[in-house]
């Protein structure tokens, strides 16, 4: 693989990308995993860019991207993976991209959750981040990694569900919920009413980050207090009355 050229990176790439590629990072990234597209996928990131995963952990710059991008062109190879991009949430500094995984694991297709993550930092570099349940691979989890907490303001819709988890106040969590079609799906896939919102999510949650575009926030946060810590991602939507309409976790679980 060709290395990124100096300081190419999310906005300064020096030769236009191919169609497939272009959008926002957390959009194309599996996209281009499966599509063998690894030089124009490293151009994008550039050359100071971070990669942090719950399959195979942390990897950054030139030295560590393009042989970790080969490890994961080749594990989705391994499981025959297909990939849909479902929703992506805009935020002021970071975007979240939620989408599903299509694997085969021991002769049996499954869909997975997935997630990516892109944070905007300073002269142009980015990270990413994946979140994604771990067992069902056969893997053991590897991050993504807590890193120091970022200021950054939450909307009322989710601090009032944030606050009545603190205090394992189950009716109070529940009333955060509209009270028809509304749920949580776990990071497995799986559906559950709204009333297990407080069995499903342990205490501790400690938020890290946040993106929200008004109508969906992502929030990337610690939950219980295992160590090392491992971050997380909720994703909640807001409902037309105000209210959570959905809950939407991933986690190495």
């Amino acid at each position: 693989m060709r290395h990124a050229p100096k300081n190419a990176s999310e906005s300064g790439a020096e030769e236009l990308p191919p169609s497939s590629l272009r959008g926002r990072l957390c959009e194309v990234f599996f996209s281009a995993l499966l599509g063998e597209m690894l030089e124009p996928l490293m151009r994008r990131l550039g050359d100071k860019a971070e990669l942090d995963d719950p399959i195979f952990g942390r990897a950054s710059g030139l030295d560590g991207l393009p042989p970790r991008l080969t490890e994961w062109t080749k594990f989705l190879a391994e499981l025959d993976a297909r990939y849909d991009r479902t929703i992506t949430v805009v935020g002021a500094d970071r975007d979240v991209t939620e989408g599903t995984l299509e694997v085969r694991v021991d002769e049996h297709h499954k869909m997975l959750p997935i997630a990516v993550l892109m944070e905007r930092r300073r002269e142009r570099e980015v990270a990413l981040r994946v979140y994604c349940a771990t067992g069902v691979l056969g893997r053991s989890a590897r991050g993504p990694s807590a890193s120091a907490p970022v200021e950054a303001a939450v909307p009322s819709f989710v601090s009032d569900l944030l606050g009545a988890l603190s205090r394992r106040d189950a009716a109070a969590a529940t009333a955060c919920f509209e009270q028809q079609d509304s749920g949580i799906r776990d990071a497995l896939g799986a559906e559950h009413p709204r009333d297990a919102v407080v069995r499903l999510l342990p205490a501790p949650i400690t938020v890290h980050a946040v993106a929200d575009s008004g109508q969906t926030c992502a929030l990337e946060v610690v939950m219980g207090d295992a160590k090392p810590a491992k971050l997380g991602l909720l994703v909640l939507q807001r409902g037309d009355s105000g209210l959570v309409r959905s809950l939407r976790i991933y986690s190495e679980t």
